[in-house]
């Protein structure tokens, strides 16, 4: 037996397979990665208002906040966003921190704004808020499949005079 022609075959082989995983591994990273998704949620929907895109939530996703878990359509989360957008026309995430694991992106992205429109009942005060965030998106396929949202109400309540100290 040649066994100089075996190794040959087995080096073959293993090239091949390495070739084929990493063609698999280029293939699966072709899209947009968990962060690029998360970014585009802040950046163009949240502070440019762009609502035309490429679809960037999955048909339905799942919204936890407040111990709740809310299921939300993509024209669901469109209103929230034009709801804060119409309140707080100059509405602005500033992203400080992004921590991606996996298909998860834990984002810490406070907010400001100049509450200039009708907002939850209250005609428009004129104030300035600034009010710290924290979400978690977890991405599926390419599209945000569930969201995690911890923002300061109460302290955003106080900054609007809704509530009193």
């Amino acid at each position: 037996m040649d066994f100089s022609n075996v190794a040959a075959r087995t080096r073959a082989c293993a090239i091949t397979i390495v070739v084929l995983a990493c063609g698999a591994f280029l293939q699966a990273q072709s899209g947009p990665t968990p962060e690029q998704i998360a970014r585009r949620a802040i950046e163009e929907v949240w502070n440019e208002g762009k609502f035309d895109g490429a679809p960037i939530l999955a048909p339905t996703t799942t919204l936890h906040y407040r111990g709740r878990a809310t299921k939300m359509t993509p024209e669901d989360a469109l209103g929230i966003v034009k709801l804060w957008r119409t309140g707080f026309p100059d509405f602005h995430f500033r992203i400080e921190d992004v921590i991606v694991q996996g298909n998860q992106v834990a984002m810490r992205v406070p907010f400001t704004g100049t509450h200039q429109g009708p907002f939850w009942g209250l005609e428009p005060t004129g104030k300035k808020i600034a009010v710290s965030e924290t979400l978690i998106f977890r991405i599926e396929n390419g599209l945000i499949a569930e969201m995690w949202e911890d923002f300061d109400e109460y302290g955003m309540r106080l900054q609007l005079g809704l509530i009193k100290p």
